[in-house]
């Protein structure tokens, strides 16, 4: 369990610097999916920036991904390494690690970043007016579409893990 915690809130940390350092650096129309829709549509004007910086993005972007799927392997991997442990053992790890990774996207990256500091707004200053801002319901239906699916990947990733 602490293991599961550790790596996940790794994770979470690459995450949030990544989120911090490339999105002013990405294409707006990368950043803005994630953002309500009003803000979408305003800030899809928005200039793009130069390719170099976006290249930049990218890559750390791809760190990120690397990071999180290092993390499932390594998660497999540790539990691999000890004795007697079992698939519910495999099951409950992953379940740690992606809840522990979804509690941190709700409350640190929307409701925190995106709705409570003007991180975003500060990129795409044509938004300040978006009543988006102030949504903090705006990301519900693919968070819980992502809760319920969750414990499904869980256990398809702890039966490789024991067939392994």
């Amino acid at each position: 369990m602490f293991t599961a915690l550790i790596t996940s809130l790794i994770v979470c940390i690459i995450e949030f610097l990544v989120i911090i350092i490339a999105s002013p650096l990405a294409k707006p129309k990368l950043v803005l999916k994630f953002l309500p829709e009003d803000i979408r549509i305003k800030g899809s004007k928005h200039p793009e920036p130069p390719l170099y910086k976006q290249m930049i993005a990218h890559f750390l972007l791809s760190i990120f991904l690397i990071s999180y799927l290092g993390a499932i392997i390594f998660l497999g991997k540790d539990g691999l390494n000890k004795k007697n442990y079992g698939f519910w053992n495999f099951f409950f790890r992953y379940m740690i690690f992606f809840y522990f990774n979804k509690f941190y996207d709700i409350i640190v990256q929307d409701q925190w970043l995106v709705m409570s500091t003007n991180f975003f707004k500060n990129i795409y200053p044509e938004t300040i007016q978006c009543k988006g801002w102030k949504d903090r319901k705006f990301n519900n239906k693919n968070q819980i579409k992502r809760i319920i699916i969750f414990p499904f990947i869980c256990l398809l990733i702890s039966g490789i893990c024991v067939i392994l």
